[in-house]
């Protein structure tokens, strides 16, 4: 179907003029193009005084999944294992926890420390380079060849190195 068909139907005159030139001629002397309707309008709304019911609180849409790399990233955002007192060091473990990094008895692991007893309250707010603590446990129990703690510090090494590895170096 032709342009020129297709304004008959719709009740327009043809333009005048010929060929390629038609659409400028049109353009030039203003004539009107034709447009659609605009859409009819909305309903008034109703007040019926309620407020729509919120969303329910334990959705879960509304829960996120924190990958592990996520939150070891927040976790060496925030600790630095060569420089961690006891007191930060149970904050930690419980930040890994929820962050599923660790398991209970690895967060046990952690908080008995390489001598296996925990850490003295005196010392609770002291500084301690925890790395180089499981590192001279893991030495002492290779010279014994005792394989039970050489496989606790390893552990214990694998977890505090990958969060010191997410660290910015200073």
């Amino acid at each position: 179907m032709k342009l020129i068909d297709h304004l008959d139907q719709t009740g327009e005159q043809p333009l005048s003029g010929s060929g390629a030139t038609h659409g400028a001629d049109g353009l030039m002397r203003g004539q009107r193009l034709l447009r659609s309707l605009p859409p009819p309008p909305l309903p008034p709304r109703r007040a019926t005084g309620k407020k729509p019911a919120p969303p329910p609180v334990n959705s879960p849409d509304d829960r996120v999944s924190v990958s592990l790399e996520a939150a070891y990233l927040m976790v060496g955002d925030r600790f630095d294992p060569r420089k961690l007192t006891p007191n930060e060091l149970t904050d930690m473990t419980e930040l890994m926890l929820a962050g599923r990094i660790i398991t209970r008895p690895e967060q046990d692991l952690l908080l008995r420390g390489p001598n296996g007893r925990g850490y003295p309250m005196t010392e609770a707010g002291r500084p301690r380079n925890l790395i180089a603590e499981w590192q001279h446990a893991l030495a002492r129990a290779v010279g014994r060849s005792f394989l039970a703690e050489v496989s606790k510090a390893t552990r214990a090494l694998g977890i505090l190195g990958r969060i010191a590895a997410t660290r910015m170096p200073q």
